[in-house]
Parts: structure tokens; sequence; C-alpha cells
């Protein structure tokens, strides 16, 4: 007879990176961290980012202690050149880090990284600088354009137009992203300050338009609830549950929740393709409230909930239009 203990036996601790949210992905299992992500719901708090050694109950995994990095060796390699915690890898593509380094690398430095079995970027190196970063790095500094610098490959350019673009904003005391700047970078690297003034005017205007457009949706949606006497779409479960779940389904992360209006809302803070996003939603449906982005033309907030917003994100990336109206 089969001794059955073996299997009630509990499982070796494993080494994993965690990168936030209520999930951690080794190479073909998936478990739901141990702990909440609203805090009155919380027995215990979700670990900080890292690597951490996890026992294994059942579908979840428990954080135990932090651990040293496990091996990277044998994942994709992604090669670009780092701005602000993220790696430009070519004239059109940046890709975030998920796991904060120890030491940052130098601005524009040329990095490698590693691909997790969850899409998730995990530095690995630095490589090896030649005169194109170190003119770059000078131009930098100075918060000029990049001239008539030599040898600059494509990541390298757009990689210097984000850091530019974010240090001329900051300078203005305006908050722009990563993936806000990414777009323009070129123009940045090519123009310097007035293709990075001319963009922030535009960008003001369109968060402005976006926050009326916002009050405007919160005041209409009261107005229905009040008036309508049927009863709307109520999506069973804990609310906090169902967002986290709505979003992973839309291959989304939850970083927190917070309720409001007595939990009759919920802020939700998620990350999409490392881009975070702070959306207010109706607890009951997770009608989108304000989405915290501006919208484009065609999304209609009756039917906008929180299920589509990373497609709407994702959207705006790929189209250049991508304009964030809350941070944390």
């Amino acid at each position: 007879m089969a001794d059955f203990r073996r299997f009630l036996a509990p499982a070796e601790p494993v080494v994993l990176p965690y990168f936030g949210g209520t999930r951690v992905d080794a190479a073909n299992r998936r478990w739901r961290v141990a702990g909440e992500l609203a805090p009155e719901h919380a027995p215990e708090p979700a670990p900080e980012r890292g690597w951490w050694r996890f026992r294994i109950d059942g579908r979840r995994a428990v954080p135990v202690e932090p651990a040293p990095a496990g091996d990277l060796a044998g994942l994709p390699v992604v090669r670009g050149h780092w701005t602000d915690g993220w790696i430009a890898v070519d004239g059109r593509r940046v890709d975030r880090v998920a796991l904060p380094p120890d030491d940052d690398p130098p601005p524009l430095g040329r990095v490698a990284a590693r691909r997790w079995y969850s899409g998730d970027l995990v530095l690995d190196a630095l490589e090896f600088e030649d005169d194109a970063e170190l003119g770059a790095r000078h131009a930098l500094e100075e918060l000029r354009p990049l001239g008539a610098l030599r040898g600059v490959a494509p990541s390298l350019r757009v990689a210097f137009g984000i850091a530019l673009g974010a240090a001329i904003a900051r300078e203005l005391g305006v908050a722009a992203s990563v993936r806000e700047l990414a777009p323009r970078a070129a123009a940045f690297a090519d123009r310097g300050r007035d293709a990075v003034r001319e963009w922030l005017a535009e960008l003001a205007a369109g968060r402005q338009r976006a926050e009326a457009d916002a009050r405007g949706r919160a005041e209409a949606i009261r107005r229905e609830a009040a008036a309508s006497t049927a009863r709307p779409r109520v999506r069973r479960g804990d609310p906090v549950q169902r967002a986290d779940d709505a979003l992973d389904g839309a291959h989304a992360r939850m970083v927190s929740c917070r309720r409001l209006e007595r939990g009759a809302r919920l802020d939700v803070v998620y990350e999409v393709d490392g881009t975070r996003v702070m959306s207010i939603v109706d607890a009951a449906t997770l009608q989108v409230i304000d989405p915290g982005v501006c919208l484009g033309h065609g999304h209609e907030y009756r039917a906008l909930t929180l299920d589509a917003m990373p497609s709407v994100v994702r959207e705006a990336i790929e189209t250049g239009r991508l304009n964030l109206t809350r941070r944390a």
C-alpha cells in the first residue's frame, strides 16, 4: 500500500523573487503570497520586494525570511542602458527593473538583466562602457542635448532623453514618469530644454482636462445611482480580492488597495508593465470613477471597469499618449 504520509509532508522552502502584489512565480508554478493588501485584513504585512525564502502551504507561499539572490543563469538576457530604474533596450522599448539593486548603476550605464518567469526583469550585471556613455553622462550633468556626440546607440539616446527630460521636469516642478517621457526621448536628446518645455505644457493641459472629466464622471455616477430604481450588477465576494483578481486576469499587479467612503469605493494602486497607476473604483461593481490617467475618446465611463484599465493603459503606452493624473 502506498504511504500517503509523504504527500502530506511540508514542501521544502523555495527561494523566489518577490516583485510586489499577491503572487510569486517559479518556472512552472504560481502561488498566492500570504498576507493581504488591505491593512484592515492583514494578519501579517506583505514582504518588501526582493529575494525571499518561501514556505509552500498548498496554494500559498508564506514568506519566511530574506534570502540571497537565486541563480539567474539560463534566463533570457535583456541588454541596454540604465535610466532611473529602467532599461532602454533600443530606440523604442523601455523595460522596468522590478527589483531595486543594492547599488544603482551609474546613469546611462550599460547593463544586462534577466527576464524572470513572470516577465519581470532582474538586474544581472554592469557591462563595459565606451566614450559615448561618458560623453552622454557629461552632457546630462550640464542639462544640455547630446549635440554631435559620436557613437551613440539608439538605446543610449533614449536613456539620455528620458534622464534629461526627467531632470528638467523636476527643475520646473512637474511630475513625469519614464513611460510618459520615453516616446519623446529622442526629441529631448536632440533639442534639449525647448522640447521638454513644449511637451510639459501639453502634459499639464491634458491633466487639467482629465481632472475636470473625473470630477464630472464622479458626479454623474452619483446622480445616476440616486435616480436609478434598478439594482446595479454587484460582483460577489470581498471587493479587495475581486479587484486583485480582476487585475491579475488582465496581467496587471495590484500593489495596494485603500477603502474610501466607508467602503463604498476603492483607491487601487496597480502596475501595468512596470507603470504604476492609481484608480478609484466603485467597490460593488468595480466601475471606474477616476481612472488616474487621461482617457482618449471612446472610453465611456458607464462601461469602463477595473478589468479594462490595463488595456487602456497599454493602448496609451503603445500610442505614446500616456498621461498620469494621479501619483503615489
